[in-house]
């Protein structure tokens, strides 16, 4: 790649949102912050996610098949957990809606979107999930959070 130091800054400045993703399989649950999570389809409603292959989450995602999209306030506070997540427990602290079998709704997040997963594509280090949306709704409402990076080349 020729200029990867400029490549890097112009990558970096592509917008996202920061949800959190929530995924369920039998017992075992987690929650990861996410950037890369888009919309991808009318019709049927679908959503693309990403997650890195060294998550626990992903190996979540992939049993049961689900996850859901939580997403979090331009305020940042909810997010700050994310960054050092409690090993034993990361929901610690928040106000969720807890269910035996679906991924836990983060009750202070702006929406939640729960999607089943109807495609995975490994890319590089990550890998590329298509979710069709099958249940959602607005909680607390509010300003989505927007970022751009640094460097388009990491986190």
């Amino acid at each position: 790649m020729k200029n990867k130091k400029e490549v890097g800054k112009a990558l970096g400045l592509v917008a996202s949102g920061l949800f959190i993703v929530t995924a369920r399989h039998e017992k075992e649950e987690d929650a990861v912050l996410a950037s890369w999570v888009n919309q991808c389809s009318f019709a049927p409603p679908a959503l693309t996610m990403v997650l890195a292959k060294t998550r626990p989450a992903r190996l979540l995602v992939e049993a049961s098949e689900r996850f859901t999209v939580n997403v979090l306030e331009k305020d940042g506070v909810m997010m700050k957990k994310f960054f050092a997540p409690n090993k034993k427990d990361v929901f610690e602290g928040l106000k969720t809606k807890k269910s035996s079998k679906k991924p836990r709704i983060l009750s202070e997040a702006v929406s939640w979107l729960e999607c089943k997963v109807i495609s995975s594509t490994p890319v590089g280090d990550h890998v590329v999930y298509v979710g069709e949306i099958v249940d959602g709704g607005v909680l607390k409402g509010g300003t989505p959070y927007t970022h751009v990076r640094k460097n388009g080349f990491s986190y």
